[in-house]
């Protein structure tokens, strides 16, 4: 049976097409994290808001047994497609607030560029729920490398369009957040550095998948025009690949 596309305040069906363009997360900060949380092979995790399914790969391919959790049916489409090699994956239809998952079910709650389209109240009450006495929560992001000389034209670009530009939660540091829910411990940040080569199209359109730009703009047709300008710049360079470098930023803590 088609399971339903739930209704959230992050529409991301008219970006689900690109968001596979966009860069996965650090291999060697998913392994140092597992290590840290000491998180094991067939361990049960959850992937929160798993999108096209860049987390899920990582954890498939660490062995856990993951549950991954998307409320957008077609996000969720490109999600299937891209772990079906995997048995040792589950996807369902939910949300950060309401996952559908059984109580004390799993070791970690993952959320890959998630956690910032949740309400936190509500999403810290349904983590405490499904995770296993002394359980884990950890959320992380990609965050573009501001100091790059194309970031620094691209955020250039961004800024002429929108001067009070707003990057949302995602650039928070979150230690602050969840040290307020007095039922974790062990709060932590972890980030890892790396650079990928994109091809200058592919770069383009990965463009097209970003919600926070969206949700900056008037309408889709503003939308549209900053995209333009950012093709614009990347088809003047004269190189075929645009190097972008990101940190992956990670926040963990533990159950009490």
């Amino acid at each position: 049976m088609k399971q339903k596309n739930i209704k959230t305040n992050w529409d991301y069906t008219t970006l689900a097409k690109h968001y596979d363009l966009r860069a996965d997360y650090s291999k060697k900060l998913i392994k140092k994290i597992l290590k840290k949380i000491k998180c094991k092979e067939n361990y049960p995790v959850a992937d929160i808001g798993a999108g096209t399914g860049k987390l899920t790969k990582l954890l498939c391919e660490n062995k856990m047994i993951v549950n991954s959790i998307e409320p957008n049916s077609y996000m969720r489409f490109y999600g299937e497609k891209n772990t079906k090699k995997f048995s040792n994956v589950n996807w369902s239809s939910g949300t950060g607030e309401n996952t559908t998952l059984k109580s004390n079910s799993v070791y970690c709650t993952f959320f890959g560029s998630s956690f910032n389209t949740v309400n936190y109240k509500k999403a810290f009450t349904e983590i405490r729920r499904i995770l296993i006495k002394k359980g884990y929560f950890c959320c992380m992001w990609n965050h573009r490398n501001l100091n790059n000389v194309h970031q620094r034209a691209i955020e250039k670009i961004i800024k002429s369009h929108l001067p009070n530009y707003n990057y949302g939660d995602r650039r928070f540091d979150y230690r602050t957040i969840i040290k307020k829910e007095k039922s974790f411990k062990n709060v932590e940040k972890i980030t890892q550095s790396f650079s990928i080569k994109i091809d200058k199209k592919d770069f383009i359109k990965a463009w097209n998948s970003h919600g926070t730009l969206k949700r900056n703009c008037q309408n889709n047709s503003h939308f549209k025009q900053i995209i333009k300008s950012i093709t614009n710049y990347v088809n003047f360079l004269k190189t075929d690949f645009v190097e972008v470098p990101y940190d992956n930023v990670a926040y963990l803590a533990q159950l009490r």
